[in-house]
């Protein structure tokens, strides 16, 4: 799971001024959650909108994200947290060493058809089965393949790999300054509308 803390001082600062500045503290941060859980979702579902580079069926792994933001929750009268609940975001957004956890081996799809399906998936929808080629020299390669419409030729479709090392995704979270300005532009939207409707609670 994921939380969003504003740790930019000058951002936490002005955010901050703005709070003590206003009536209602608690309907500022409301409205502040909301923005900032928006913000958070129209951007995973904007990324969803990329085809993905290698092909085949869609995954939609960013409207998963998205759909994974959880409602703003106020802790006190200074603080407001989102949770991206989704497993696989924190990967995405630090990176890091992947390794499996049951078989032998990562099977990492290098053909469309084989994207976004697990291995014993893929065989029982496309009716293909797959088998690990052999090397000129004796023993067995790292890769799955298996003969699609043509039986006389095979088709490279997963490479096994011990691990993967994966960097991390520098767009998984919008961009800190887009999104400090639109929590920001809530906050005051919240003071003007205080400062103008006074009896107000919103």
């Amino acid at each position: 799971m994921i939380e969003i803390v504003i740790n930019d001082k000058n951002a936490a600062e002005d955010l901050g001024a703005i709070v003590d500045s206003v009536v209602n503290p608690i309907a500022t941060l409301k409205q502040i959650g909301r923005r900032g859980a928006n913000e958070l979702k129209d951007w995973f579902r904007r990324r969803n909108l990329t085809p993905n580079k290698l092909g085949g069926r869609r995954t939609n792994f960013w409207r998963q994200v998205a759909d994974s933001v959880n409602n703003p929750v106020i802790e006190g009268t200074d603080r407001v947290r989102i949770s991206i609940t989704h497993p696989a975001f924190a990967q995405k957004v630090f990176g890091g060493v992947i390794t499996p956890k049951t078989a032998g081996a990562l099977t990492i799809p290098v053909a469309p058809e084989a994207h976004g399906r697990t291995v014993a998936v893929f065989e029982q929808e496309t009716g293909i089965q797959l088998f690990r080629l052999r090397k000129k020299g004796g023993g067995f390669s790292n890769l799955l393949a298996g003969f699609g419409t043509d039986p006389k030729h095979f088709t490279v479709y997963y490479v096994l790999v011990a691990s993967v090392d994966q960097a991390p995704d520098p767009d998984a979270l919008p961009p800190r300054d887009q999104f400090f300005a639109a929590i920001l532009d809530e906050a005051l939207t919240s003071l003007s509308r205080q400062i103008r409707y006074p009896g107000s609670s919103t």
